[in-house]
């Protein structure tokens, strides 16, 4: 009996022990992920910060109303590096042209009721691109897309927008879920072959907001102007140095065209101080990367892209 005693005692201890063992091992689980979430939460706040001073420092180089062509050949031609290797700072900060395409608001005819010609162009290209691309579908994706840059539900669409926060107003992100719930509807894959952001610019745009006349898409003005899209990637935007002076669409459609004037209230003469950018950025020997857009001493679209 006393065998058993023991025996029973020393079972009860060693699932007591086994216990301890396994609580043990979940708090320092949990200490793992606690830490490393810590981490995470630390280099949110570090990039929040060097969001805050990149935008800062765009607007002392681009300041509203001012456009620096050279500068703006210079930030998009070449990522801006800086490391110190002492402390470990890095960071690698590249920015594109992000008024490229057509404005998707225009695709709101209450948005553009002033300017007619904006949403004639935006409903030119959109048609255009759906013929390009063979969308199986056209009418049902033209019906998405429009009720959802509305923001309000068209009387004949079966659609019920996301948009209504703030109406009108397409992110890219946002506009991707739109292909999504397309692509999904209508089992049609080929939507997911348009280079959408070569048409389109998916930002928040003023309704002086107009088309980078410097930076324009190749294949925008293939469409919009009807050249074919080789004869554009041939002449348009050739590199050059920085010393050079960058070719306008003017320029380019004289060339090619009869050399009538360009529509100013679609596409700027200048170049846009109006950039998409990206920045990565080592902390705890961790390289993390966010993104934003920048326009007119405003940044907006800020995302936390994590560590990379």
């Amino acid at each position: 009996m006393d065998k058993t005693k023991r025996g029973i005692a020393l079972f009860i201890t060693l699932l007591v022990i086994a216990s301890i063992l396994s609580i043990v091992a979940v708090s320092f689980s949990y200490l793992e992920k606690v830490q490393k979430d810590a981490g995470k939460v630390s280099a949110l706040i570090q990039g929040n910060l060097l969001y805050k001073n990149t935008t800062e420092i765009l607007k002392r180089f681009f300041p509203k109303g001012k456009v620096d062509n050279k500068r703006l050949e210079m930030l998009y031609s070449l990522p801006l590096m800086l490391s110190e290797p002492k402390s470990g700072f890095n960071i690698n900060l590249q920015c594109k042209p992000l008024l490229i395409g057509v404005p998707i608001k225009w695709l709101d005819e209450t948005f553009t009721e002033k300017f007619p010609a904006r949403l004639e162009l935006a409903q030119k290209v959109l048609t255009e691109v759906m013929n390009l691309y063979e969308i199986e579908e056209p009418n049902r994706l033209e019906e998405l897309i429009i009720s959802e840059v509305r923001g309000k539900k068209d009387s004949n669409s079966e659609y019920e927008p996301r948009l209504r926060q703030k109406a009108g107003v397409v992110s890219k992100k946002q506009f991707d879920r739109i292909i999504v719930d397309y692509r999904l509807k209508y089992d049609d894959t080929n939507v997911f072959n348009v280079p959408w952001n070569r048409y389109f610019s998916f930002i928040d745009v003023s309704r002086k907001a107009v088309i980078d006349g410097a930076y324009v898409s190749s294949e925008l003005i293939s469409l919009a102007f009807e050249i074919p899209l080789e004869s554009v990637k041939d002449d348009w935007q050739k590199e050059k140095s920085i010393e050079e002076d960058k070719q306008t669409l003017s320029e380019f459609l004289s060339q090619n065209l009869s050399g009538e004037p360009i529509d100013n209230t679609l596409f700027s003469p200048n170049a846009l101080s109006i950039m998409h950018c990206e920045q990565s950025y080592l902390y705890q020997e961790k390289y993390y990367r966010f993104s934003f857009d920048y326009t007119d001493e405003r940044s907006v679209n800020f995302e936390f892209n994590g560590e990379i």
